[in-house]
C-alpha cells in the first residue's frame, strides 16, 4: 500500500505545480498588459495636454494676414 500514497501526492504535487504556474503567468500577463495600457494613456494624455496648451498659448495671436500692397510701394512700370 506503499506505492498509491506516493503516486497520489505525485498527482497533487503536479496538480498544483501546474495551478501555480498558470496564476504565475496571468499575473506576469496581467502586470505586462497593465503596464502597456498606462503607458498608452499618458501618451494620449500628454499629446492631448500639449495641443490643449499650443491652442491656449496661440489663441490671443491674431491669424496673420496676407501682405498689404498699396500702389505707393510698388516701383512704376516702364513702358518702352
Amino acid at each position: 500500500m506503499h506505492a498509491p500514497t506516493v503516486l497520489a501526492v505525485q498527482v497533487m504535487l503536479a496538480i498544483t505545480l501546474v495551478i501555480f504556474s498558470a496564476y504565475a503567468s496571468g499575473r506576469v500577463h496581467q502586470w505586462y498588459r497593465h503596464s502597456y495600457e498606462r503607458e498608452v494613456a499618458y501618451r494620449d494624455g500628454y499629446n492631448q495636454a500639449s495641443q490643449s496648451l499650443f491652442h491656449m498659448a496661440t489663441r490671443g495671436i491674431p491669424p496673420a494676414s496676407p501682405p498689404r500692397t498699396d500702389e505707393r510701394e510698388t516701383p512704376p512700370t516702364r513702358v518702352m
